[in-house]
């Protein structure tokens, strides 16, 4: 008897099982997929690279040793709040969905499980360049980077996070620009 309610039950739920499947290997899913694990992943590991390139700019090369260390962790704070900064204005859901879209118009659900299946052994910029090779992609990408670049400004300013730690790395500068006056004091 129990067994007899076990195989119903399974008979009830393998048409629902069926559909999760589906849906897990739905276009929209796998586009989703993709942009997780390699558009946006590449957009990120982009963003860290450069943030850390301009926090490098910040550092001058003549500090004094005074204040070498406070400058150093003032540009490390604000590398990661740009890095925050710039990934969570790029991650924009509204944007994501609408290029997920595109995602999934461009490749079909075969070609996005092949990128999905190729994502741990293959380099993620090559993989990504071949990912954004559909035609509009790389178009609807750079129009998102173009109005966020246009707007940067303004959206700063409103960041708290951001203005804290500009205001650390000023606070930084201004000691070091003390401490390298302060031997001219003395002479």
């Amino acid at each position: 008897m129990r067994r007899a309610r076990r195989v119903a039950l399974l008979m009830l739920l393998l048409p629902a099982l069926a559909q999760a499947q589906a849906a897990a290997d739905s276009p929209g899913n796998l586009a989703a997929q993709v942009n997780a694990q390699i558009v946006l992943r590449q957009v990120n590991n982009n963003v860290a690279m450069m943030a850390d390139g301009l926090g490098a700019g910040f550092l001058p090369g003549d500090l004094p040793a005074a204040c070498e260390p406070a400058t150093r962790a003032a540009v490390a704070s604000m590398s990661t709040a740009l890095v925050r900064f710039m990934q969570e204005t790029f991650n924009d859901p509204a944007y994501q969905r609408g290029f997920e879209q595109l995602l999934g118009s461009a490749w079909s659900a075969q070609q996005l499980q092949a990128f999905l299946d190729r994502s741990g052994d293959e380099e993620l910029g090559v993989l990504n360049a071949e990912v954004m090779s559909a035609p509009g992609l790389q178009a609807a990408q750079d129009a998102h980077m173009a109005r966020l670049t246009q707007a940067a400004d303004s959206m700063m300013d409103a960041d708290p996070g951001l203005q804290k730690a500009l205001a650390e790395v000023n606070s930084a500068q201004q000691h070091c620009d003390a401490a390298r006056m302060e031997p001219e004091a003395g002479t």
